[in-house]
């Protein structure tokens, strides 16, 4: 089931607001502050921030306001999680924010040792001073969540070990599959570079995997470039589709061709939110020669975030980043998420005769209001 087809997930009371927390942001949060914009009845947007994190409380605040204010967001509930002394200072702040802004606040809670206490109700009956307990598995929303699709892993280091590189014998079978793959690209390029050109002077041997200036200069290993790459997409997208997996060699040649960008493209081009497109570059992701990571880890990223797996969007782009700093598509796609722009951007895009390329540029990266050199993530 993809996540545009989830059914809604309806919230009664403070008990069902606080068990729906963790499948809207992947994992079960902890010393933090939640944030749930809402427009409608529907959830906008998701933001989680730790505490006591790096970040003034008011600077948070002003930077959600913004994202707010930009959205016309009808409603927040806030939830923060952990002692008074960490919760209070983040949520006051917040609160001061939305009421300056006029924005109305559902309800602010503090959950700490199976408790929750709520800024908000003054009423000692229903919010007694020593805090209301409550049982997450005794409501409904974790149920419907998981039947929507929804996975609430332990926290947030849970989900980034769900696309940890493979080590061991794993590994060293993936090293392995790569070695062929480089030598069968190798092959590829070469076969294309020797066939006849019509007197055209031949090419400079190329190092391995830096196909860039032949590519450009002889259409001719391009084209061979795009057919295999558009076939190992094509087939790796079949093959999950159907619930099976890619072979080691299958997903080292994938890797390898991926570097191309026109095939890195055609699988960007190809993302749906579809929850099998997140298998599939996942499994890449935790399987690829960690230096070859940067194409499937942005298109994990892009495809988390389209079917509103926020958290692990954030990680896997910083995976992207992390070993290519230029990437242009993690760039993008990181810029989106600092924005909290919806999947549902994606509609408009799409109805354009042609999605542009990201490009590479000299800009410096700016600091991301969202991830943890902040301590804020964000789902859709």
């Amino acid at each position: 089931m993809t996540a545009t087809q989830a059914p809604p997930i309806t919230l009664r009371s403070c008990a069902d607001l606080i068990a729906s927390v963790p499948y809207l942001l992947g994992f079960h949060p902890s010393d933090s502050i939640v944030v749930i914009a809402i427009v409608g009845v529907r959830v906008r947007f998701v933001a989680r921030g730790d505490l006591p994190g790096g970040v003034a409380p008011e600077h948070i605040a002003r930077r959600l306001l913004s994202l707010l204010q930009r959205d016309t967001v009808d409603t927040v509930a806030i939830v923060g999680y952990g002692p008074s002394r960490s919760v209070t200072p983040a949520a006051e702040a917040l609160c001061a924010a939305l009421k300056s802004a006029d924005i109305h606040t559902l309800d602010v809670l503090r959950v700490d040792a199976g408790r929750y206490w709520s800024y908000v109700c003054t009423n000692p009956t229903c919010c007694p001073p020593e805090g209301k307990t409550y049982d997450p598995t005794t409501t409904c929303v974790g149920a419907a969540a998981v039947y929507a699709g929804r996975v609430a892993l332990p926290d947030r280091d849970a989900v980034a070990a769900s696309i940890a590189p493979v080590d061991g014998a794993a590994r060293m079978a993936m090293t392995e599959a790569t070695t062929r793959a480089d030598a069968r690209l190798t092959a590829l390029v070469e076969g294309a570079r020797s066939a006849p050109d019509n007197g055209q002077p031949r090419l400079r041997t190329i190092a391995l995997r830096s196909a860039g200036a032949a590519v450009r200069a002889n259409a001719r290993v391009a084209k061979a470039l795009r057919t295999a790459g558009d076939e190992a997409v094509d087939a790796a997208f079949d093959r999950y589709r159907a619930g099976r997996r890619l072979t080691d060699d299958e997903v080292a040649w994938l890797s390898v061709l991926l570097v191309h960008l026109p095939v890195r493209d055609h699988a960007w081009e190809h993302s749906t939110d579809d929850d099998w497109q997140v298998d599939l570059w996942s499994d890449v992701v935790r399987r690829v020669d960690p230096p070859l990571a940067a194409a499937p880890a942005s298109l994990l990223a892009y495809t988390a975030w389209r079917s509103g797996h926020g958290a692990l969007a954030t990680i896997a782009v910083e995976r992207a980043l992390a070993v290519d700093p230029d990437y242009a598509l993690a760039r993008m796609i990181d810029e989106i998420l600092d924005q909290c722009l919806p999947p549902s951007i994606v509609a408009d895009a799409e109805a354009q005769p042609h999605r542009a390329s990201p490009r590479r540029d000299r800009r410096t990266t700016r600091r991301r209001w969202i991830g943890p050199h902040t301590g804020l993530d964000q789902a859709s």
